[in-house]
């Protein structure tokens, strides 16, 4: 008898320890996923994590943007009068107009290069403007801001100049374009607001067609949507279209 009261207790033993190992081990599990999550909110709210960083990265761009937008505004006017030209108002990108490019290019704030930007307008061909676009690089070597020079060209009949200021950490884009594609690339109140009225009256006249479908043609080529067919078609109303805009004495 005393023998199986000595097994009965025996049991009752290992099975209570068993059920308070059992406790303490969903006790711990508990207490790791608690802990798990506390550390999952404190990153997903932490300063530093990528979101944050890059919140605060586009904050800093677009700040310097603002600084240095005048500098590049003012450089382009310099530029736009010694050649009989014209110029825009400088241009800032929005927060989610950049935000969106940097999504679209897999980039950072900094990277992009038009954060700030105008136009010069000048000359009636493309052998008229270079001389603008010579001294536009020439004097941003001499006073250590060149970034970068790009000519443009595209099979829909579109062309233009840029070239980049570096200051710092940012760039920002002086565009230089003939009177002919700054019509075709703008709408008719920014085109009589920079070119006056009465280059306005002349280009519409003689190209017979109204500004800014430039982009509206680009816009349906690129479209997902659009057939072979349709982007074929308007590739040819677009290269007949940039024509008219340039070759006004044909």
């Amino acid at each position: 008898m005393m023998a199986f009261a000595k097994k009965d207790v025996t049991l009752q033993v290992e099975k209570s320890i068993s059920i308070a190992m059992k406790k303490y081990y969903h006790l711990m599990v508990a207490a790791l996923l608690f802990c798990g999550m506390g550390l999952l909110t404190s990153c997903s709210n932490d300063d530093n994590s990528t979101d944050g960083l890059f919140e605060r990265e586009m904050t800093e761009a677009l700040n310097d943007a603002k600084t240095y937008g005048p500098q590049t505004e003012a450089f382009a006017k310099e530029v736009a009068e010694r050649f009989n030209g014209c110029v825009t108002g400088i241009n800032y990108k929005t927060r989610e107009s950049a935000t969106r490019k940097c999504k679209t290019d897999n980039c950072r704030p900094y990277d992009l290069k038009d954060l700030a930007r105008t136009t010069i307008v000048a000359g009636w061909s493309s052998e008229e403007v270079q001389p603008a676009i010579d001294y536009l690089k020439e004097k941003a070597e001499e006073r250590g801001f060149f970034g970068r020079y790009k000519h443009q060209t595209s099979d829909y009949g579109y062309w233009g100049d840029i070239v980049n200021l570096k200051y710092e950490k940012l760039m920002t884009e002086i565009q230089v374009k003939t009177y002919g594609m700054f019509y075709a690339s703008q709408e008719e109140a920014l085109v009589r607001s920079v070119i006056g009225d009465e280059l306005y009256n002349y280009i519409r006249e003689k190209s017979g067609v109204e500004p800014g479908l430039s982009h509206h043609y680009y816009e349906i080529m690129r479209a997902d949507t659009s057939s072979a067919a349709t982007i074929a078609h308007y590739k040819k109303l677009s290269i007949d279209y940039h024509y008219r805009c340039e070759h006004l004495d044909k």
